[in-house]
C-alpha cells in the first residue's frame, strides 16, 4: 500500500531541522498564546522571530497515537497505534520521518525521557541515534526531564553541526507529576493535598475524572478531599506553569547555544507539543480523555531562515500533527513519493501566510477507557472544527457537542441544540474526514475469533 521512495542523493547544503516536542503543553499557558503568568519568556522571544501558528491541533489526547502521526504521517486508524494494550507496535509497511530523511542523506537523533518512544512500539526506527532515559524500572515510571537529557542532546548537535541534520527531541516535564526545580513559584505557601504524591499521578487523574476502575478508598478519599477546595486545584495548576516555565529556561538555554554554534542561519526550528493538559476545565484534569481545546490545542512556533520575511506573522489557519511530516520533507528536499501522506506541508503557509488552505481539520483517539466494555476497539472521540466552530463525537456520549470556539473558546456553551445547521454540516464532514482517512481493506471485524474462510484439511494437499 505504502511504498519506500529509493536512496536520494546526501543532502549537501541543506537545512537541518530541529523538533523539540513538548509533552503535555497546552498553547493558551505561553505568552504568546495571550496567557497572563509570564511563564514563557524565551519561547515568547522565538515566536515573535518565527511564526506562530494560533490554530494548531494535536492528534489526539495522548503520546502513543500522536507520536506516531508526526512520525509516519498518517492517521491512527493506518498506523494502528492507538491503545496502549500490550503487543502494539508499528505496522512492517510504515515508513517514518527519520527513515525517509536518512534516505535524502541526513543525519538522525531521537532524544527522549517518556515511555512511548520506547524501542518496543517501532517509532524509533530510522533513526541514526537514539537515546532514551525513561526508567522501566522505577516503580513509579515518571518521564524523564529534559534538563537530564540536554546535555547529550547539545552534545549530539556539536558533533553533527558540519553534516545536514535532523533532531527530534522530547521534552517531558509537564507530563505529571510536572518536574519544576522551583514548584511553589506561581503559589507559595500553600501546604496541601497537592503535596501528596498521589495527586499528581495518573490513577488519581482518573479517579477524578470518575474513570470507574475500582480504585482504593484512601485515593478516593484523596480526590474528594480535592475537590472540595477550589485552592487545591489552583496549586495544581501553578504546579504546572512551574514546570512549563522550566522547560522554558531550558529550552532559551538551548537556543541559546545553536547561537552560540552559528547554526541559526541553516536550521529550520520547530516547537510543538504532542498534546495539552486539562486542568479542571469541564470537570477533567490530565489528558487521559476527551479532545476539549485544552487538550487539543497546542503551540505550534516555527524559525525557518530562508522565510525571513514573514517572521513574526501570527497564521489562524487549522494545522494538524500529520501536516509536520510532509513540511520537514518538504524543507529537507525529500521525496514524498509512494508514502501516501495524509497531511500537507505548510511550506506554503511560511512563505506566504495567505496562501490557500484547508477549511476543516479534525481529531481523533481511539484507546482503551476503563469503564467502556472491555476490549472495545471502536474509535471512542472524534472532532471536526473549521476557523470557529467545533463538533464532538464522542461514542461513550448520547448527543453531539457543538461549540463556538471563536466566542468561547474553553467551550462552555454547547449549542448542538441551537444550532443544528452548524452541527449537520460538521457531522458530515467528520463522516466524510472518517472514510477518506480510514483504511478500506476486507476482513474480519474487530474481535471477531475465527478468519472469515477457513482452511479444510483437504485444501493444504
Amino acid at each position: 500500500m505504502f511504498l519506500f521512495s529509493p536512496l536520494q542523493a546526501p543532502a549537501a547544503g541543506k537545512l537541518n531541522v530541529i523538533f523539540l516536542d513538548i509533552c503535555s503543553t497546552r498553547a493558551d499557558h505561553f505568552g504568546t498564546y495571550g496567557y497572563h503568568r509570564d511563564t514563557t519568556p524565551n519561547m515568547d522571544a522565538f515566536g515573535k522571530s518565527g511564526v506562530v501558528f494560533e490554530n494548531a491541533m494535536a492528534e489526539g489526547s495522548w503520546c502513543l497515537p500522536s507520536y506516531a502521526s508526526l512520525l509516519t504521517g498518517h492517521v491512527p486508524e493506518v498506523h494502528g497505534l492507538y491503545s496502549n494494550l500490550p503487543g502494539g507496535k508499528l505496522p512492517d509497511f510504515e515508513t517514518t520521518l527519520a527513515a525517509e530523511l536518512g534516505r535524502a542523506g541526513y543525519r538522525t537523533a531521537l532524544f527522549s525521557g517518556g515511555v512511548y518512544l520506547l524501542p518496543e512500539w517501532g517509532l524509533a526506527a530510522g533513526f541514526d541515534t537514539y537515546t532514551n532515559i525513561f526508567s522501566t524500572a522505577s516503580p513509579s515510571r515518571i518521564p524523564a526531564p529534559f534538563e537530564d537529557n540536554l546535555a547529550a542532546v547539545l552534545g549530539w548537535v556539536k558533533q553533527n553541526k558540519s553534516d545536514p541534520f535532523f533532531l527530534f527531541a522530547t521534552i517531558d516535564d509537564l507530563h505529571t507529576p510536572y518536574h519544576s526545580a522551583d514548584p511553589e513559584k506561581y503559589d507559595p505557601g500553600y501546604q496541601g493535598l497537592v503535596h501528596d504524591p498521589d495527586v499528581l499521578g495518573v490513577p488519581f487523574s482518573r479517579a477524578y475524572n470518575g474513570q470507574e476502575s475500582g480504585y482504593p478508598p484512601a485515593l478516593m478519599r484523596k480526590v474528594k478531599e480535592f475537590k472540595s477546595d477550589p485552592r487545591h486545584l489552583r496549586h495544581m495548576v501553578a504546579h504546572y506553569d512551574a514546570a512549563l516555565n522550566g522547560v522554558d529556561a531550558r529550552v532559551g538555554e538551548f537556543l541559546a547555544e545553536l547561537r552560540r554554534l552559528g547554526l541559526e542561519e541553516n536550521t529550520v526550528l520547530i516547537i510543538s507539543a504532542d498534546h495539552g493538559e486539562m486542568l479542571g476545565e469541564k470537570g477533567l484534569i490530565n489528558h487521559t480523555q476527551s479532545l476539549y481545546e485544552p487538550v487539543l490545542r497546542v503551540p505550534l512556533l516555527v524559525k525557518h531562515p530562508g522565510e525571513k520575511r514573514t517572521a513574526g506573522s501570527r497564521l489562524k489557519q487549522l494545522v494538524q500533527r500529520i501536516d509536520l511530516m510532509p513540511t520537514i520533507l518538504e524543507i529537507a528536499g525529500a521525496s514524498q513519493l509512494g508514502l501516501g501522506l495524509q497531511g500537507r506541508s505548510f511550506v506554503p503557509l511560511l512563505k506566504d501566510p495567505s496562501a490557500p488552505w484547508r477549511e476543516y481539520a479534525f481529531a481523533r483517539n481511539r484507546r482503551n477507557i476503563p469503564y467502556l466494555a472491555a476490549g472495545d476497539a471502536a474509535l471512542d472521540e472524534r472532532v471536526a472544527r473549521d476557523g470557529c466552530w467545533k463538533l464532538h463525537h464522542y461514542l461513550y456520549k448520547d448527543a453531539w457537542e457543538l461549540y463556538d470556539l471563536c466566542s468561547d473558546p474553553l467551550e462552555t456553551r454547547d449549542l448542538a441544540a441551537e444550532r443544528p445547521d452548524i452541527t449537520a454540516r460538521l457531522a458530515f464532514q467528520l463522516v466524510k474526514n472518517l472514510e477518506e482517512s480510514r483504511p478500506h481493506r476486507p476482513g474480519p471485524p474487530a474481535g471477531l475469533d475465527r478468519t472469515l474462510m477457513e482452511v479444510s484439511p483437504e485444501s493444504k494437499n
